[in-house]
């Protein structure tokens, strides 16, 4: 949940109380719609967040399933044929095409989602 902060305009992935600011400052949720009318004058742009979120969910989710796909394919193989050479470098060879693929195609999601993000007048979000 994004909340920002309209004293520092930044924006927080959750909490209660600004942290940058001295004192108590509230942070106001971006979801609730009496807050919408303050998204124009903030000076952030908190969509790199959500991109960069779903680009590490594909290249997580290629890290995850590659090594039980290579194993799979090891072990099927490996019981089929006594070619350990050969199923063993297919084995390694998908973990290393999957991983980098989901890796690749991740950053490419990440760089075509960011082309419609404008960051003259607006400083954009990425810690």
């Amino acid at each position: 949940m994004v909340k920002f902060c309209l004293q520092c305009k930044n924006a927080f992935w959750g909490g209660q109380y600004c942290p940058k600011c001295e004192g108590e400052i509230e942070l106001l949720d971006a979801a609730l719609p009496e807050n919408k009318k303050y998204l124009p004058e903030l000076n952030i742009d908190v969509r790199p967040k959500y991109y960069a979120r779903s680009s590490m969910l594909l290249s997580c989710f290629g890290f995850v399933m590659a090594l039980p796909l290579g194993a799979f394919i090891f072990l099927r193989g490996i019981s089929s044929s006594d070619n350990l050479l050969l199923w063993g470098s297919l084995g390694i060879g998908t973990v290393v095409l999957v991983s980098w693929g989901c890796w690749y195609l991740s950053h490419r999601l990440f760089d075509k989602q960011m082309e419609a993000v404008e960051s003259k007048d607006k400083e954009l979000q990425l810690d």
